[in-house]
């Protein structure tokens, strides 16, 4: 159990010291957006990068905070015959539905996105979305390291719900 214990709150401390990093990127995608925007409407020279940079620093935003939400419980879960339930039928309920659809999803999903960015990395890919052409391979290996996060995470709470249901106690 303490082993349990000691994994569940490591993975949490990866998911919180990604989320305290990754908060920055709200930042630095407000100070590029409001830039374009003072380019654009003040200089009248918009820029030829704020495009690809703010879709990039979004999606890794995005990415890499899934993590830290499915932490904090604020994914979107249907709770029409859930909330009924008892805590512990609950936690029985998350855990099945952790090994039936969250880990084969996300794992797969995870081993697809390898090659794809091991592929892009081989080819130097470059965006095609805005004319400046903007390398892509290291936003698109946010990918997997966003996913790779999320399913670590999906295991603490896997284990979490498992231990509630065997002893009824939380891991905090």
């Amino acid at each position: 159990m303490k082993i349990i214990r000691s994994i569940v709150k490591a993975i949490d401390a990866i998911s919180e010291t990604s989320a305290k990093i990754i908060i920055w990127l709200v930042m630095l995608l407000t100070v590029v957006i409001g830039y374009e925007i003072f380019s654009r409407y003040v200089l009248n020279q918009p820029t030829k990068w704020s495009f690809d940079l703010s879709y990039m620093i979004g999606g890794t935003f995005f990415l890499l905070g899934e993590a830290w939400t499915l932490k904090k419980k604020h994914h979107v879960r249907i709770d029409i015959l859930y909330n009924r339930f008892s805590p512990k039928t609950k936690a029985l309920v998350d855990a099945v539905l952790y090994l039936v659809f969250f880990f084969p999803l996300w794992g797969g999903l995870f081993y697809a996105l390898l090659p794809y960015v091991a592929f892009s990395w081989e080819i130097g890919e470059r965006s095609m979305q805005g004319y400046w052409q903007p390398i892509i391979y290291p936003f698109k290996t946010v990918m997997p390291i966003g996913v790779g996060l999320l399913v670590l995470q999906g295991f603490a709470e896997f284990l979490r719900n498992i231990v509630f249901v065997c002893n009824g106690g939380e891991i905090r």
